[in-house]
């Protein structure tokens, strides 16, 4: 229960900056971004948050019940721009595929140049 309250409270945090500081990062990614922050610096051990977090992650579907009901709702007027939702769908994914990619071909070049030094 308490990385369930330490996770949420990280949430909290990043609504309360969002809204009262007008950072332009929804508030749910601000407090991503912080609750990683306390991990990396040693804030908040991995021990306190991992049980709720693989919790949460196990049942991850059930949050993306609300945008598949909107997008059902919104249907028609996605149907009438199917071409640009699919290309922006497409572009998006290869733009994340590839970026991902070359991302993890530096950092296993760099592992291997820092073992290759040692």
């Amino acid at each position: 229960m308490r990385g369930f309250c330490i996770i949420m409270g990280f949430d909290g945090l990043g609504w309360f900056l969002h809204q009262f500081a007008s950072i332009p990062l929804p508030s749910h990614v601000l407090g991503l971004l912080l609750l990683s922050a306390a991990l990396f610096m040693g804030i908040v051990k991995l021990e306190w948050v991992e049980q709720s977090a693989g919790f949460l992650n196990r049942h991850m579907m059930l949050f993306f019940v609300p945008l598949l009901a909107g997008a059902a709702a919104f249907g028609p007027e996605i149907g009438s721009s199917w071409l640009a939702a699919i290309l922006s769908l497409t572009a998006g994914t290869l733009t994340i595929v590839i970026l991902t990619g070359l991302t993890t071909k530096m950092l296993v070049k760099r592992k291997e140049r820092a073992g290759d030094e040692k």
